[in-house]
């Protein structure tokens, strides 16, 4: 895919523009994303990225050299949850996200198969196939949920409360179960406590341990994730995830945004109490294209990038004394959650899923879960992977990215397509050496393997449609985004100490500093987490009341749906 090129920021004496309202520093989606906002109600914004390119973790490339475009990393799009597809009118920036008869589905070696309609008859009809009784208690649910939808999926755009978290616990009632009884349940206990047929208890944890919302594994957040994940909602962006992150600077730079590419920074200096009215100073690297140069935020700085990369560009001393808790945050943070392995396969033709027979729209789904063989399995293979015992869980779960089942302009003249599994494993590979051993090529390439053994027992005759294959290790990924520590691709983990309330908080208590990754929600392609900073800085700077700031979660959504179905 073509990069953006640079708004290059040059005065009329031939100087580089040295003051803005706001600087953004790293120009993933959801930096963009607050930017764009902020541009739009009318400040001044520069974003400022180390790399020559925005969205690294949100890529499209021709990985083999076949005009097979393959997104790299975030293959999965979010965006139909979310408030900002309407507010930033991304549709008419160039972004075109297709919408077929389901966003998902999942898949069992046993035949079986489950897909995730957007028509929730369609869901009854298929939950009804593998159990009667649990799809039952589905829909019963769903009644129940529904007329709050709306009020729910706000908490995936507001800032972490107090409040929220009582609301979370609370979504038990919608299952006849009590705000005490989730706090002290796990989501594998919920699924026991409310369905008996596996393959239904499998569907719905093969959703939760995506790891959006939570450890399914944990007490009380577990079950949380279980609930939320009723929620979701996907789409599969026409041509690769790249085209939002074109659309995102297409629309940032038509309101006058300043976009910086090959800008890395060195330090952030923080203006003294006694003279906020200047701002903090983005101080560039000596080996950027602008050598050492200051740009002066006048009002907000936004990070963009982990905590752990945010401590290293601030005082540590002025940040331990302006704001302890962020301090204490930023130096405990931990990124070892969710840190994936990525195989891409490049294949001739798609997949013969062996479970067609039982619904051939899998054939179409862009995007596959593959959850444990059984409900044994689903528990053991969460001891292992809770014990850190990474080689005994490979390909026990796998998000499958089929993009061109329903993208079919990713497929060549050669009618070659590329199918790409990821997983998330225990990163820090202590009974081989340490994180390390992630270059170690015969271990990593026994990782593969797994991963092409799992598809045959899948899509059996997958390994004879190979035509070549690469990997990227969790070590891959984080040379590929510096700020993704270890890999991790949400910005810090979103488990135990830092989930929801223990994320950090997008308005620190330094005048001037915020956060749009490490926050909640988790950095996706919701772009919740650039709309939350997007929020606290506009209400701060006194620019929120926006005519046009207006759009809810799920919106656009629904309004597409309804219009392809009239």
């Amino acid at each position: 895919m073509a990069r953006q090129d640079a708004n290059l920021p040059i005065r009329k004496g031939g100087s580089m523009e040295s003051t803005y309202d706001v600087v953004v520093v790293g120009a993933g989606v959801n930096g963009l994303t607050c930017g764009a906002y902020l541009a739009r109600a009318g400040l001044s914004v520069a974003v400022v990225e180390r790399r020559n390119e925005c969205g690294a973790f949100a890529l499209t490339e021709d990985l083999f050299g076949g005009e097979n475009p393959t997104d790299t990393h975030a293959a999965v799009c979010f965006l139909p949850m979310s408030p900002v597809w309407g507010d930033l009118e991304l549709d008419r920036h160039g972004f075109d996200l297709l919408l077929g008869k389901s966003g998902a589905a999942v898949v069992w070696p046993d035949e079986k198969n489950y897909i995730y309609y957007y028509d929730l008859n369609l869901q009854r009809r298929e939950l009804e196939r593998l159990s009667e009784k649990d799809a039952k208690t589905t829909i019963a649910m769903r009644e129940k949920l529904l007329p709050d939808a709306a009020e729910l999926l706000w908490l995936f755009f507001k800032p972490a409360t107090p409040e929220g978290e009582e609301r979370f616990f609370e979504l038990g009632k919608y299952v006849g179960i009590s705000p005490q009884e989730m706090r002290e349940m796990n989501g594998l206990e919920l699924l026991d406590a409310l369905f008996t047929e596996e393959h239904v208890k499998m569907l719905w944890l093969a959703a939760a341990d995506i790891g959006l919302f939570g450890d399914v594994a944990m007490k009380g957040e577990g079950a949380v994730a279980v609930m939320l994940s009723s929620l979701l909602a996907t789409g599969t962006p026409r041509g690769g995830m790249h085209t939002l992150v074109h659309a995102l600077v297409r629309c940032f730079r038509s309101y006058g945004g300043t976009l910086l590419l090959n800008a890395p920074v060195s330090q952030v200096v923080l203006a003294n109490e006694s003279e906020l009215s200047k701002g903090h100073s983005v101080i560039l690297s000596d080996d950027s294209p602008y050598p050492g140069h200051e740009i002066h935020a006048k009002q907000a700085v936004v990070f963009n990038v982990s905590p752990p990369v945010v401590k290293e560009l601030l005082d540590d001393t002025q940040v331990s004394q302006r704001d302890p808790q962020l301090h204490a945050k930023m130096k405990s943070w931990a990124s070892e959650g969710h840190c994936a392995f990525i195989s891409h396969f490049l294949i001739n033709g798609l997949p013969e899923w062996g479970s067609r027979g039982w619904n051939a729209d899998v054939d179409i789904s862009p995007f596959i879960l593959r959850p444990y063989d059984s409900w044994e399995h689903a528990h053991s293979s969460q001891e292992h992977y809770h014990r850190d015992e990474t080689m005994e869980v490979l390909g026990d779960i796998a998000e499958i990215y089929n993009q061109t089942g329903q993208d079919r302009s990713r497929m060549s003249a050669a009618g070659r397509c590329t199918l790409s599994v990821e997983i998330e494993y225990p990163v820090s590979l202590e009974a081989y050496g340490g994180f390390g051993a992630w270059d170690n090529k015969e271990l990593i390439d026994q990782v593969h393997y797994a991963h092409a053994d799992m598809m045959e027992k899948l899509a059996p005759g997958f390994k004879s449609q190979v035509v070549d294959s690469l990997y990227f290790t969790p070590l891959d990924n984080w040379r590929r985004n510096a700020s993704a520590i270890y890999g991790h691709e949400i910005g810090g983990d979103n488990s135990g100490p830092q989930w929801y309330t223990g994320r950090i908080p997008p308005r620190s208590t330094i005048p001037g500093i915020y956060f749009s990754q490490g926050i909640w929600p988790a950095s996706l392609t919701h772009l919740g987490n650039g709309y939350v900073s997007a929020c606290v800085v506009a209400e701060d700077l006194g620019v929120r009341s926006q005519e046009w700031w207006k759009s809810a979660p799920m919106e656009r959504f629904i309004e597409r749906l309804t219009s392809h179905v009239q």
